[in-house]
C-alpha cells in the first residue's frame, strides 16, 4: 500500500480508510442481524470490491428479495476481473479493518469473524449528508451483507462470484 502522499486525489478519497470502514460496516451489521454472528474474514475481502466498482454496483438490485445466485447468473459480467478487484482491494479491506478496529467500530474474534459494534440506524445517519454515489455505496454494501447471510457458506459464495478460497 502507498503511502498517503503518494494517493492520488481519487484514490485517497475513494478508498480512504473512513469511507471503506464504514461501507464494510453496514455489510457486516446487515449480516450479523440475520447470522447473529460476525461475517467470516474471506467474505469482507469481497465487499468493496463489489460495491465500489460502479458498474456491478450499478447493476446491483435495491433489495435483497433478489436471491444473489440468480443474480449472479443473470449478470454474469459481473465476474470479469472481479478476482483481481479482490486481490487489488485487499490492502484497502484491511486497512478499513483496522480503521475501524482502531476506533471500536469493528472487531475481530479468534475464529476470524468481523463483528461491527454500530446499528444500521447510527450507519444510516452518518450517510445522511453524504452525495448520492457514495450513500449508494453503503446502502448496496447493506444488501450485499444480506445476500452473504442468506447463501451462509463462504466457499458457495466464491464459487458463485468467480474466486475460491
Amino acid at each position: 500500500m502507498r503511502p498517503w502522499m503518494q494517493r492520488s486525489n481519487e484514490e485517497a478519497n475513494l478508498l480512504n480508510p473512513a469511507f471503506c470502514c464504514l461501507t464494510l460496516s453496514s455489510a457486516i451489521t446487515s449480516y450479523s442481524e440475520i447470522m447473529s454472528e460476525g461475517l467470516p474474514y474471506p467474505l469482507s475481502l469481497m465487499i468493496l470490491p463489489i460495491v465500489l466498482h460502479k458498474e456491478t454496483r450499478d447493476l446491483l438490485p435495491r433489495s435483497s428479495r433478489t436471491s444473489m445466485p440468480s443474480w449472479v447468473q443473470e449478470n454474469t459480467k459481473v465476474k470479469i476481473l472481479f478476482g483481481e478487484r479482490v486481490i487489488s482491494l485487499k490492502p484497502n479491506t484491511n486497512e478499513a479493518i483496522l480503521f475501524g478496529s482502531y476506533h471500536q467500530w469493528l472487531r475481530i474474534n479468534k475464529n476470524l469473524l468481523i463483528h461491527s459494534t454500530q446499528k444500521i440506524s447510527k450507519i444510516n445517519s452518518y450517510v445522511q449528508n453524504f452525495d448520492d454515489e457514495t450513500k449508494n455505496c453503503v446502502k448496496k454494501a447493506k444488501i450485499v451483507g444480506e445476500w452473504f447471510a442468506e447463501v451462509t457458506s463462504v466457499p458457495t459464495i466464491m464459487s458463485l462470484w468467480g474466486i475460491r478460497p
